[in-house]
């Protein structure tokens, strides 16, 4: 069982220093990960991980020769992938995106074409033939390449001789970031000059941020370009925001959580009460339908006021805010967390 959370812990420190740069997608990070659901999925992916590595190494090499035996390892990584595919499609959540840099950067010069794959060799005068062609694919397809990796960003550029061709990119590396699916993407390629003074790129960038705020339609995700409605309904004034407060919403959130977890048998008890007194509505061959439908919403209602209950009287508890604050922060964040508005915000 964890331990309940204090306002002075590290993370909400972490969450009150986010920079600037980086702010809306490291909260919606946190705010993705706290999910329950999100929760549960990444506790079976480490279960299974952990399950792979605890076989010997000359078993995971092996295991084709007895199929039967390791017929649940297969299905285990069958299965591991589609629980990160869900995570990714559903939640934004890439479990392999926070890997070293130097992994991103291998794909990144992947992407870039900087990495060449040919078959391996099946003799000495076939390895020296693919060492000439790659060693003339050095010196003469490309000529230069410069990486720079920083808070916030890392760059790459590149220069192809052969085709004449110069490509300099930078892309974010945040402390923590989700990845949105390519059909909802608004992220947009920007060409700017560096070489210009700051003033003046802000200002280029802030004129066409103002003109997007004005009209969000001049840039548009894949979805959208096919006519679907993605509207935002965007509560949070991301110009206004309080890091020290959406902190604190943090905590109360958290603090709430783990006391239901701690308390989940009594609250239990009301489900199994709930769901024993709907059956015995639905049974009751003496009531119309009409009023079957009225007795099941008022059951209902009891079930969801006694959770609520149950929630003030958990708030009442946290050290350091007043009961009607702290009720105020856990009901702004949750929405943004149970509901997963917290998409809205990237």
């Amino acid at each position: 069982m964890e331990e309940l959370p204090k306002l002075t812990d590290s993370i909400y420190k972490e969450i009150e220093e986010f920079e600037d740069y980086e702010y809306s997608n490291c909260i919606a990070y946190e705010m993705c990960i706290r999910n329950k659901e999100v929760k549960r999925l990444i506790k079976v992916l480490n279960k299974m991980e952990h399950l792979r590595k605890s076989l010997k190494p000359y078993e995971r090499i092996n295991w084709k020769e007895k199929r039967r035996d390791y017929y649940p390892i297969v299905e285990n990584q069958l299965i591991f992938n589609i629980i990160k595919k869900e995570l990714k499609d559903k939640y934004f959540i890439d479990v392999n995106l926070k890997q070293k840099i130097n992994n991103k950067l291998l794909t990144l010069k992947d992407d870039l074409g900087l990495i060449s794959f040919y078959p391996k060799p099946k003799s000495i005068e076939a390895t020296e033939f693919e060492t000439k062609k790659w060693e003339k694919f050095i010196s003469i397809d490309k000529i230069g390449i410069n990486e720079t990796i920083k808070d916030g960003y890392y760059s790459i550029q590149t220069y192809y001789k052969k085709e004449d061709d110069y490509k300099n990119k930078i892309y974010s590396n945040f402390k923590n970031e989700l990845s949105k699916p390519k059909n909802i993407n608004n992220k947009t390629q920007l060409e700017i000059n560096l070489n210009l003074p700051k003033k003046e790129l802000i200002a280029y960038i802030s004129k066409i941020k103002d003109d997007y705020d004005k009209n969000n339609f001049i840039v548009k995700a894949p979805l959208e370009l096919l006519g679907e409605d993605t509207t935002k309904s965007n509560s949070i004034d991301k110009n206004k925001i309080n890091k020290g407060l959406i902190a604190k919403k943090f905590f109360v959130y958290d603090y709430v959580s783990i006391r239901l977890e701690q308390i989940e048998d009594s609250n239990q008890d009301y489900i199994i009460e709930y769901e024993e007194n709907k059956k015995i509505i639905e049974n009751n061959p003496y009531i119309t339908r009409q009023d079957k439908l009225i007795q099941l919403r008022e059951l209902k209602k009891e079930l969801e006021d006694n959770i609520k209950q149950r929630i003030i009287e958990i708030i009442e508890e946290v050290d350091d805010i007043t009961k009607g604050t702290a009720k105020r922060y856990y009901y702004d964040i949750k929405p943004f967390i149970d509901d997963l508005k917290y998409k809205e915000l990237i």
